[in-house]
């Protein structure tokens, strides 16, 4: 019975007007999935879809795509006919459908058009090599939402390319910097990109010099650079230190950072790339701290040897100190080191042409305001603490009594009567005890 109906179907769709015979592709669709019917009822309903693909009108075939596109069991061949036709058509089967394999897509991204390519970086589900491709040849749009599709495995070679190719596009650096799995190299090289970008403009404004704007820009990315260190992994370590040297950013004044803010892993990795060996043997001798030992490894990787007397220095800071437990101890850290870094660098220099010594000097100045803020917004999230406290003595000391009016059977006052006079200030504890004031309400 429904085979003929579907050559009645065929002879209507011949002189249908195509707005109706868009229209008729979905009951045919939904019939093939969802009734039961005889093999060759459904032989003659896919020979119907499969005339469908070389209907005049587009519409007739983009129904036709919008309507197979979401089925796991559509025909295969309706599936790659519909990649082939023209964009508009394509673009439903090729965001939506589980039947494409990963090198149909790779190919639609190579030769496909923008709107094409995007579709495809849609898709609920996006694989790694898909996401290489689309970061290798994609326009910015197709780009952009990739990065934004949480479904979207990127491998960490096209976060690279696609920093490399678009990475100056402010929307979309919004998008990686959101992104958790965005590894810390391919942060740097954004960070070094807005920096320039940065650069850039203030050099048209032309409010400063051209030198002063360089430094600026290079101890902006520099200290944001070490700001990504702080929670870092191992191995992100050793990525990033392998990235800074590829790039040429793994310089003297760099690695002085990084050690004035105690990062001695960083230190470490950076030695083991440009010294050539391994990691653990590098550490032991920077623990070891005997000069002779790390005069070689520091002349082993190349380094500055005018700068060699600050990383003794810092080094011997570092075995020295240690966090304090009290309120900016980072950021005081930081001074603390900069600062004999700074006198036992001296010792050794006598020139004021020193440009080390003036960064010294700098990164010193630098960490004294960064202590100086620290202190100040850990103090004042301190006293919000010990402010929250007279309220919840109050609530307190109410419920105690309302519980020992009901314990009591009566309504007598339980507190002399000097205890409706008191106010909040009689609970603020004094300057002394607000530490230990934290500590408790923690």
């Amino acid at each position: 019975m429904r085979v003929k109906l579907v050559r009645q179907y065929l002879k209507w769709m011949e002189t249908a007007p195509a707005v109706r015979r868009a229209e008729a592709v979905w009951p045919l669709v939904r019939a093939y999935f969802t009734v039961e019917m005889p093999e060759e009822e459904r032989e003659a309903i896919e020979a119907a879809m499969t005339v469908l693909l070389d209907d005049r009108s587009p519409d007739v075939r983009r129904a036709l795509a919008e309507a197979l596109a979401i089925q796991p069991d559509a025909p295969r061949h309706l599936i790659i006919a519909l990649v082939q036709d023209q964009p508009d058509v394509a673009i439903a089967v090729l965001g939506r459908s589980p039947l494409l394999m990963d090198a149909e897509l790779i190919d639609a991204v190579a030769t496909g058009t923008p709107d094409v390519q995007t579709a495809i970086a849609r898709r609920p589900r996006v694989s790694s090599p898909v996401s290489a491709a689309i970061c290798e040849v994609g326009g910015l749009d197709s780009v952009k939402a990739l990065v934004g599709n949480p479904g979207a495995a990127i491998a960490q070679i096209s976060f690279r390319r696609a920093v490399e190719r678009w990475g100056r596009a402010e929307d979309l650096r919004r998008l990686l910097f959101a992104r958790r799995d965005l590894p810390i190299a391919a942060r740097q090289a954004l960070i070094r990109i807005l920096t320039e970008q940065i650069g850039e403009r203030a050099r048209d404004d032309g409010s400063m010099p051209e030198r002063r704007v360089d430094t600026l820009i290079r101890d902006a990315c520099d200290k944001a650079t070490i700001a990504l260190l702080d929670g870092a992994a191992e191995s992100d370590l050793v990525a990033l230190v392998e990235h800074l040297r590829v790039s040429g950013q793994l310089s003297t004044s760099l690695l002085v950072r990084g050690m004035c803010a105690g990062h001695i892993r960083f230190f470490e990795a950076a030695l083991a790339s440009l010294a050539d060996m391994p990691a653990p043997k590098v550490y032991a001798i920077l623990l070891d701290g005997r000069e002779a030992s790390l005069l070689a490894l520091f002349e082993r990787a190349s380094l500055p040897e005018r700068a060699f007397p600050a990383f003794v220095a810092a080094l011997e800071v570092w075995r020295d100190l240690d966090y304090d437990a009290r309120p900016g101890d980072r950021f005081r850290f930081s001074r603390r080191m900069l600062e004999r870094i700074l006198t036992r660098y001296q010792d050794f220099s006598h020139s004021d042409l020193d440009d080390l010594l003036a960064m010294l000097r700098r990164l010193a100045a630098d960490a004294a305001r960064e202590a100086a803020r620290g202190y100040v917004s850990e103090v004042v999230r301190e006293d919000a603490v010990v402010r929250l406290m007279p309220a919840a003595a109050e609530e307190r000391m109410a419920d105690n009594d309302d519980d020992m009016d009901l314990e009591a059977g009566s309504n007598e006052n339980v507190y002399d009567d000097d205890a409706d006079d008191m106010d909040a200030d009689d609970f603020v504890p004094s300057p002394g005890d607000h530490r230990r004031a934290a500590s408790a309400a923690a």
